[in-house]
């Protein structure tokens, strides 16, 4: 049956449909490797192109997290037996999954901001112990001497 639907689909609209059964649609998915076939010519440069560099790489970002954390609560709920109503099951698994990444997140950020008041305490205690290092401006900008003369100075200085 599905030779006979695929004898009357055009050539490419059958390698797209045998490419798209081969291919598994989650990254969770497992499923045998697919053999691509490379294209026979260029593609044209038309409205696909338009839509495709419309598209921000920021709704990408967003576009596949959504998809990868969708997958990833559909394979939880697989793992939940199924004496659990899966509409429970799946809520449940979510709210699992929104806590640990919360949790993550916060753990990340309030390291951060840990490690950035450790360097101001560190910073301002340098400061209080080194006073002439923490006011000290740049004296060769100022200097209106010659450098030559300037060097001299310095030659005097070390005999």
């Amino acid at each position: 049956m599905a030779a006979a639907v695929a004898a009357r689909l055009p050539p490419a609209a059958a390698r797209r449909a045998r490419l798209e059964a081969t291919t598994p649609s989650s990254p969770f998915a497992v499923a045998a490797p697919c053999r691509v076939m490379a294209p026979t010519r260029r593609p044209r440069l038309g409205t696909r192109l338009v839509v495709v560099s419309a598209q921000s790489n920021f709704s990408r970002v967003v576009q596949t997290a959504w998809k990868v954390g969708r997958d990833a609560v559909e394979a939880g709920t697989a793992l939940v037996p199924g004496s659990v109503p899966r509409p429970v099951a799946r809520i449940g698994v979510t709210f699992v999954a929104l806590s640990i990444a919360l949790f993550l997140l916060k753990s990340v950020v309030s390291t951060a901001f840990f490690v950035l008041a450790m360097m101001g305490l560190i910073y301002l205690g340098f400061l209080a112990m080194n006073p002439k290092e923490g006011s000290k401006v740049d004296e060769g900008a100022n200097s209106s001497e010659d450098p030559v003369e300037e060097a001299r100075r310095i030659m005097e200085k070390y005999k």
